[in-house]
């Protein structure tokens, strides 16, 4: 049977499996921790108010990140579910990123993030978050009201020998839809895209009162310069389920 380049193989390349045609789903070719397809369902037992909601993975984002000469993934499974509670889809991202430091047997830090705020160019926000004392300053609630001094928000980015981190991350990101949903993923319908971002994060507490830390990661498409934010918290990855 003739290859896709239109060359056949012969007989000595079939009898040692060469020039064969990689049959792993494209979702499995990328960094992906949790090994899922798009089109997978996943739920949560972190939180009783999600209890019942089963989501599906509508994409998968992996990014590629380029610091000096090293290379670091972390991988973004976009989620679409329904609940009797809520009027439109509820739609967050589950983001996985390997650390070395963790000791879970996936290896990774777990966060669940939803969709902040989002807007087009703007100079003076990207001078806030390029600020060199590391900090970010939000001040107005998730209503749009203004907030006093006293409430407003700050976020902070990572320290690195005891100094915050101020310059951006860059990264390739490579985007994975079943854009014409025949439950296979094909390389004409990737996308990649070269993103800019930023992570912060603050010490904050929930209804009953218990710390947590709350994440805000803002990223800029490098082409149109549109800005995204999410936000969100750190989830155990044994409250995760998918199938």
């Amino acid at each position: 049977m003739p290859s896709e380049d239109g060359k056949g193989r012969t007989l000595l390349e079939i009898l040692a499996g060469k020039n064969q045609r990689d049959m792993t789903p494209l979702e499995l070719q990328y960094h992906n921790p949790l090994e899922a397809k798009v089109g997978c369902t996943a739920s949560f037992e972190h939180d009783p108010n999600m209890s019942g909601i089963n989501f599906v993975i509508e994409k998968i984002s992996v990014y590629e990140t380029t610091v000096g000469r090293k290379k670091f993934h972390h991988t973004d499974y976009h989620l679409k579910g329904i609940s009797l509670d809520v009027d439109n889809y509820i739609r967050l991202r589950l983001r996985v990123i390997p650390d070395e430091n963790v000791t879970n047997k996936l290896g990774c830090r777990v966060q669940l993030l939803h969709l902040y705020d989002e807007q087009s160019w703007d100079e003076g926000l990207f001078e806030c978050v390029n600020d060199p004392t590391g900090e970010f300053w939000v001040n107005f609630d998730d209503e749009g009201n203004e907030l006093d001094e006293e409430h407003k928000r700050i976020y902070w980015r990572p320290e690195v020998g005891g100094q915050p981190l101020t310059d951006p991350y860059n990264a390739r990101e490579t985007l994975l839809e079943d854009k014409d949903g025949d439950a296979t993923i094909t390389e004409d319908e990737l996308e990649h895209f070269d993103v800019t971002y930023w992570d912060f994060a603050r010490e904050t507490q929930d209804e009953d009162e218990q710390p947590y830390t709350e994440h805000l990661h803002i990223e800029m498409d490098d082409e149109s310069r549109y800005f995204t934010f999410l936000r969100g918290r750190d989830i155990l990855p044994s409250d995760i389920f998918v199938f």
